[in-house]
């Protein structure tokens, strides 16, 4: 099956690859990966092997990988998935080329518009799906001064001392090493403004640490981010 045109926007266009046999656009996504996250090359093989799934190839969870292309030339990624028992969606991996950084789409900066419009997929698959309004997109964010950005495009940091685990590649079968990050949360905007509860903010963190990177849900380093919830202001 060839890779779905999700959108077109004058000379951009935003490809759907999961369940393409679209090579070409396969490796441009890829090639983007390594140059821009030059330090996980070890994830390669497996994104090429994930986008000749289904959608679905894990159940509950609805996967989408997308190549940005701007006049032809591959300009950006993003990989993201909708967590339907979490009732959110996990933003992935986001990387935009230097020389299209910026490019404006609907008055915002490529990387930006990258962010609402995997959101919109996401609302848009629980609305197909007949699930219920899906609460918001969550995303780690590793550098302080990256949130203070996103803070300014209605991204809200979620109240939590979560740590993202980093699985070395020279060590595949040894426990992952974990580093201070933030969750940064987008919220569906049909909601009008509705807010999360604490329960709801553990989910958006085991979306990631237990339905995402598989680690238990009785880790120490899980209990640890689930009791800080309560902590914190």
């Amino acid at each position: 099956m060839t890779a779905r045109l999700v959108r077109q926007d004058g000379l951009l266009k935003v490809w759907e690859l999961i369940g393409s046999d679209d090579e070409v656009r396969i490796e441009a996504m890829l090639d983007l990966y390594v140059r821009l996250f030059p330090q996980y090359p070890h994830y390669i093989s497996r994104m090429r092997q994930r986008a000749k799934f289904g959608e679905e190839h894990r159940p509950g969870h609805i996967v989408h990988y997308w190549l940005v292309e701007v006049d032809g030339q591959p300009a950006a990624l993003r990989t993201f998935r909708y967590v339907r028992n979490r009732n959110c969606g996990l933003a992935i991996a986001l990387a935009v080329d230097p020389a299209f950084r910026e490019v404006l789409v609907d008055g915002e900066r490529l990387s930006m518009f990258l962010f609402h419009a995997c959101l919109n997929q996401v609302i848009a698959d629980a609305e197909r799906l007949g699930d219920p309004p899906v609460l918001g997109m969550v995303n780690e964010v590793e550098f302080p001064r990256l949130m203070e950005h996103y803070k300014c495009n209605g991204i809200i940091e979620l109240p939590l001392e979560y740590v993202e685990p980093v699985f070395l590649p020279e060590e595949e079968n040894s426990p992952p090493q974990f580093l201070p990050t933030a969750l940064g949360f987008l919220p569906n905007p049909k909601l009008n403004g509705r807010t999360y509860n604490p329960n709801q903010v553990a989910d958006f963190a085991l979306a990631f640490l237990v339905d995402h990177y598989g680690l238990p849900v009785d880790h120490p380093q899980i209990q640890a981010v689930l009791n800080s919830i309560s902590t914190l202001p």
